[in-house]
């Protein structure tokens, strides 16, 4: 129940809300995430004008995203999960807590996403990079939004990277991620 009625808020945030994108990130790096409004939180007449709206990223259609979270946590039931849904600029469009797991692994799964939409790879590709490369390792350090554990994958329509979807939580996190991807790949356009 406690899942879906998070889905379900998630779903409507980001079907209600405009997304706004502005040229870099916010204070936290990740694309889309940007400061309070107002006063440090407090709403207050504001003369200032606001950045122009912007046309959000190429994305999976939330049905789709929603659907491979699902059949994720099918495939996967017996782990305690977390799953999220990132557009082609890495920013999350849907995240998935199912019941019982720690909510703390959506956030390694949204970073999960945005590190394989970053490098257009699976983030398993990085693991051993990483390991080997102390430059490589170095960048992936300096942005605590990057991540270089197993469990990012990338969603293609054809060529285009439209999103990506991550796991955390698994002792097999891209198996898991995989499951979400073959459940809907034929559809992504």
């Amino acid at each position: 129940m406690k899942s879906n009625l998070l889905l379900a808020l998630t779903a409507i945030a980001a079907a209600a809300v405009p997304v706004v994108h502005a040229a870099g990130t916010g204070p936290s790096g990740m694309p889309g995430d940007y400061p309070r409004p107002g006063d440090k939180g407090v709403m207050r007449p504001s003369k200032e004008a606001k950045p122009p709206i912007q046309p959000p990223a190429e994305a999976p259609p939330i049905a789709l995203a929603l659907e491979a979270a699902q059949a994720i946590v099918k495939g996967c039931d017996k782990d305690k999960i977390g799953v999220a849904v990132t557009n082609s600029a890495g920013e999350p469009i849907l995240t998935y807590i199912p019941d019982g797991s720690d909510s703390h692994h959506v956030y390694t799964g949204i970073r999960k996403a945005y590190t394989a939409i970053t490098f257009k790879v699976p983030t398993s590709a990085l693991v051993a990079k990483a390991q080997q490369d102390a430059d490589f390792a170095a960048k992936i350090q300096a942005d605590p939004n990057l991540i270089a554990y197993k469990g990012g994958v990338l969603l293609k329509a054809g060529d285009r990277i439209v999103g990506a979807i991550a796991v955390s939580g698994s002792d097999h996190d891209e198996d898991c991620a995989l499951i979400g991807v073959r459940a809907i790949e034929s559809r992504l356009k």
